[in-house]
């Protein structure tokens, strides 16, 4: 039986936390984040106090199989995982945080020990070069000296960290989950293809602003190739209401992606007749960039001068492009009977979320 066993100390979909034990006393810990078919990457602190020099090799062999372990089960193309072994400087826990430690009020700082940089770059001389590069993405301001340690303040805004994790695939849908810097679960996501045109709803577990709606959509929209897909629609759903929808067209799926109202023009809207049952009427709507299936189906009730009915969308695109519909709707009714007034109720997947109310002069 080996003497080295790690004990899990946290565990998500997009990484782990597991304590070192050396005969079940501890020695240290590793903390690795991973990617699936992409890279891992992490760090192991080993406790020199802690770890007898005899069994250094055998730990690090240990670790080394675990880490190989995830690189073959994942399938992965990287990985990094940073090695040292030597004491603790300090630790940031919510221990500190209670009695007084406030980091957002101060400068905090990393670990960056000469004497342990000197012993990494003398035993591997190639992992220096790619830990100085690392500390220089992660603190552009650091003059590139060892001297003194780099400094990174809270003072500044950083932008929402998120990971994306696919849950499954298949040839027309993808299942995602979202995690934030905590990783902790922020939001699920169904996306559907249906050849270029790329379509879905992230459902927020936490009510998100527009910074993180924008992150979201970056990072899903990376997702896919660009050269292949021509539209791409996500609807931003929480509590089981649609707060907002992105539509983008094959122009906007650049580096610089900008959300933007792809209904904007009455010309690509065509509402055609499809059923006249008396009091009764069926309509179709299509739209012209989206081919030649419909987008929704309204159904109308004449009987009255006061006009009801409902739109059923296939999806529910945004509250401008819905009111221009119904306009147009109401256009064709005019050539059915003369009405006072047009109600009409949305539907998405056979659930109301919106009512208009128009009068007949409105558009007259």
């Amino acid at each position: 039986m080996t003497d080295v066993m790690l004990r899990p100390d946290m565990k998500t979909a997009g990484g782990e936390v597991n304590d070192i034990l050396w005969n079940h006393q501890f020695v240290g810990s590793m903390t690795l984040v991973y990617r699936e078919a992409d890279r891992i990457c992490g760090a192991i602190q080993l406790e020199q106090s802690m770890l007898p020099p005899h069994a250094k090799q055998a730990v690090m062999s240990a670790l080394q199989e675990h880490v190989q372990a995830l690189i073959d089960a994942m399938g992965v193309e990287s990985c990094d995982v940073l090695v040292t072994c030597s004491e603790y400087d300090h630790v940031i826990s919510t221990d500190r945080l209670e009695t007084g430690f406030q980091a957002v009020e101060e400068d905090f700082d990393y670990d960056y020990n000469r004497a342990d940089l000197d012993r990494i770059e003398h035993e591997d001389p190639g992992i220096m070069d790619d830990y100085l590069m690392y500390v220089e993405e992660e603190h552009p301001a650091w003059d590139g000296s060892l001297q003194e340690e780099p400094v990174v303040t809270t003072d500044q805004e950083f932008d929402p960290y998120f990971e994306l994790v696919i849950m499954s695939e298949t040839r027309n849908k993808v299942e995602y989950h979202i995690y934030d810097q905590e990783q902790e679960l922020v939001a699920e996501v169904d996306i559907h293809v249906h050849g270029s045109d790329v379509s879905g709803t992230v459902h927020w577990n936490v009510e998100p602003d527009e910074d993180e709606i924008e992150a979201v959509t970056e990072l899903l929209v990376s997702d896919f190739d660009e050269d292949e897909v021509d539209t791409f629609v996500l609807h931003m759903e929480w509590e089981q209401d649609i707060i907002e929808t992105i539509e983008l067209t094959h122009e906007d799926l650049l580096p610089e992606d900008t959300a933007v109202d792809e209904w904007n023009d009455h010309e690509d809207y065509t509402i055609v007749l499809a059923r006249d049952d008396g009091d009764m009427l069926t309509y179709e709507i299509y739209q012209q960039s989206h081919g030649g299936l419909p987008i929704g189906t309204a159904t109308v009730d004449i009987s009255y001068r006061q006009i009801t009915g409902f739109i059923d969308f296939r999806e529910p695109g945004n509250a401008d492009d819905r009111e221009m519909i119904a306009e147009l709707l109401m256009k064709e009714l005019d050539k059915e009977k003369d009405y006072e007034s047009f109600n009409v109720t949305m539907l998405y997947q056979n659930k109301p979320f919106e009512e208009l109310m128009f009068e007949s002069d409105q558009l007259h």
